[in-house]
Formats: structure tokens, C-alpha cells, sequence
């Protein structure tokens, strides 16, 4: 098969190697589709942990092609979607409900080889199943929409809230659908990208404004009051000052994009005091994926996915990502 490899350079190397065999408790699953996440995108700029070399892909689907010894849930023809995360079940985080902040965590698309290939292994239990009519392209979003979930139930996100979103990719979208769903009763879209603010408003955003724009838009639909949550999922550290600087008496700011590790935010204390704000992050997917999966049939999210490659066109898929052209960037590893 063909394969997807970040070895430790700009580029990814496309190469052929044998296909992977289920072991036991394992399936082996045939992508049919694969997207690029902003993780990606830091792992290839050397920005991101993972264990070259590895075939990149962490948001994919496909169908059940194997199944190892033991398997008993999985059936063979099957579209699924995978959870592709491992946990050491160990640590204190472990067993206390809390793998996701799993002190020895790993995933596939970056420690173990992911879907950006066209044959993947995975345990059983990392394999969900989605519901008849969905399609390939829309189930490789259940991960990213997953993370998104678990971004909202932290966000406490009220009937009647005012919700403000700064940065619209994909992340942003699936935040203005969820956050709609949760009660939100106006919100707001802020977004260098004429394109991406265009598209927000037809996704279910009240209003997108420039990010130069922000502190006046709040303050006339809030009457200066500010928003009640604020999202950041930009990873850009001036966006997350932006969050808290804008954010109304009491509310909650969640920072939700992915920024390089080491870089730093300015802020001044005396505004979490005065506003009485709680700043809360959100890291991946714990026990959202299920819920995700069930979203999917109803959500209308397949449009976010605006380019689709070939494997083989891989390198030029990931330049689209890194310049932030379109929303998901999908390869179809099969095609």
C-alpha cells in the first residue's frame, strides 16, 4: 500500500510499504477518507510531538476490511470511524476519569501510523460505527467534532447566552453549529478571511466582523455589556489576549485552538478579578466521540470539507492547509 510519512521534514514521504495485518483484538480498516487537522500542520512545521517516522492522519473513516483473532463487536463492511487515541490506563488521570489528561497519551497520526494511508490497523474498542447514510467524508469528521464537543461542555454555554468565536476554520463552523444547538441566542464570528466570514453566516452566525472590528460589534449587541462566552480557536496567542480583553462580567473564555508550544500571552490579572472570568481549557475528546457519531446524520457538516486529493497528492494538500485555503482539506487514500 501506499502511505503518507512525516520522516522529520517539510515534506511528507510518499511511499509504498506492506499492507498492516490486524493482530489480535485488532481490525484492519481501508480509508476512504482522511482530513487534515492543524495538528498536522504543527507536526510537519516541527512544532508538535510526534515519533518520525509515522504516516500522519488522525481524522479518518473507512471500512472494515480485517478482523483479527478475538474480535466480537466489528463486522467486516462496515464504515467506521476511529477515536485514535491510547491511553496507559496507570496513571492517577487514568483512573480517575480523566484519560485525556493521560500522563503517557498517544495517538495514531502521530506515534502510531494514521490514515493518511490506505490500510490502518487499530484495536477494536477505537472503532465506532456511523449511522446508515452518512458518508465517508462526513464520518472523518467525527474527531474534530468530537474535540468540539468536549470545547461547548466546557464552555457552560446558557439558553439565551451571547457567544463570541474568534477564528472561523473548520473548528470555528462546527462551534457555531454546537453552540446554536446549546442555546446560544446570538453569535458572533470573528475572522480576518472575508471568504470564512461569509461562509459562518450561512453556517448559523449572527454576525462576522474583521477582528479589528470585535470590541465594536460587542459592544453594540451587548450594550457594553460583553459576551457571556468567549471560544478562541485561532492558537494564536494574540487572539486568546483578544478573548479575555473582550469577554463581558462573569463569563466563561475557553481556549480551545492549538497554539506552538513555548509561545506566551500577555494579560492583566486584575481583569480575571474584576470580571470575575474563568478561563478554561479544552484538550481533545474525552468520551465525546460517541456523541459526535450520533450528531453526524443531522448536524450538516459535510459541506466543511472543500478539497479533496489523492494520496499521491498529499504534499499539495497539506501546502493548502498550512496556507489556510478552504476549510477541511481531505485526502481519499483509495482514489
Amino acid at each position: 500500500m501506499l502511505g503518507a510519512f512525516y520522516t522529520g521534514t517539510k515534506l511528507l514521504d510518499i511511499r509504498e510499504v506492506p499492507n498492516p495485518e490486524p493482530g489480535p483484538g485488532e481490525v484492519q480498516i481501508k480509508v476512504e477518507c482522511a482530513t487534515i487537522c492543524g495538528t498536522d500542520v504543527h507536526i510537519v512545521a516541527g512544532e508538535y510531538f510526534s515519533r518520525p517516522p509515522v504516516i500522519l492522519g488522525h481524522e479518518f473513516s473507512g471500512i472494515i476490511s480485517k478482523l483479527g483473532e478475538g474480535v466480537t463487536a466489528a463486522r467486516l463492511g462496515d464504515l467506521v470511524t476511529v477515536e485514535p487515541h491510547k491511553y496507559c490506563r496507570v496513571c492517577k488521570f487514568c483512573k480517575t476519569g480523566r484519560e485525556h489528561l493521560c500522563l503517557d497519551k498517544r495517538a495514531y497520526g502521530s506515534y502510531y501510523n494514521g490514515g493518511f494511508a490506505q490500510y490502518v490497523v487499530v484495536p477494536e474498542n477505537t472503532v465506532y460505527p456511523v449511522p446508515a447514510g452518512v458518508k465517508p467524508h462526513e464520518a472523518a469528521l467525527t474527531e474534530v467534532l468530537a474535540c468540539c464537543i468536549r470545547g461547548i461542555d466546557r464552555s457552560g454555554i446558557r439558553q439565551g447566552d451571547i457567544v463570541a468565536i474568534l477564528g472561523c476554520s473548520s473548528v470555528g463552523m462546527l462551534f457555531v453549529k454546537l453552540a446554536r444547538r446549546a442555546g446560544a441566542a446570538r453569535i458572533v464570528i470573528s475572522e480576518p478571511s472575508q471568504e470564512r466570514r461569509e461562509a459562518s453566516l450561512a453556517f448559523g452566525a449572527d454576525r462576522a466582523v474583521h477582528p479589528k472590528d470585535l470590541p465594536e460589534t460587542l459592544k453594540e449587541l451587548t450594550g457594553g455589556l460583553g459576551p457571556d462566552v468567549v471560544i478562541e480557536c485561532s492558537g494564536v496567542p494574540a487572539v486568546t489576549e483578544q478573548a479575555i480583553e473582550m469577554a463581558g462580567r462573569g463569563a466563561n473564555v475557553v481556549v480551545f485552538g492549538v497554539a506552538p508550544p513555548g509561545k506566551k500571552v500577555s494579560i492583566e490579572p486584575n481583569q480575571i478579578f474584576l470580571k470575575e472570568l474563568t478561563i478554561l481549557g479544552s484538550t481533545i475528546n474525552p468520551f465525546t466521540h460517541y456523541r459526535a457519531v450520533e450528531m453526524l446524520p443531522t448536524l450538516g457538516i459535510g459541506d466543511l470539507v472543500t478539497h479533496r486529493f489523492s494520496l499521491a497528492e498529499a504534499n499539495e494538500a497539506l501546502d493548502l492547509a498550512t496556507r489556510g485555503i478552504g476549510f477541511k482539506i481531505a485526502i481519499e487514500p483509495n482514489n
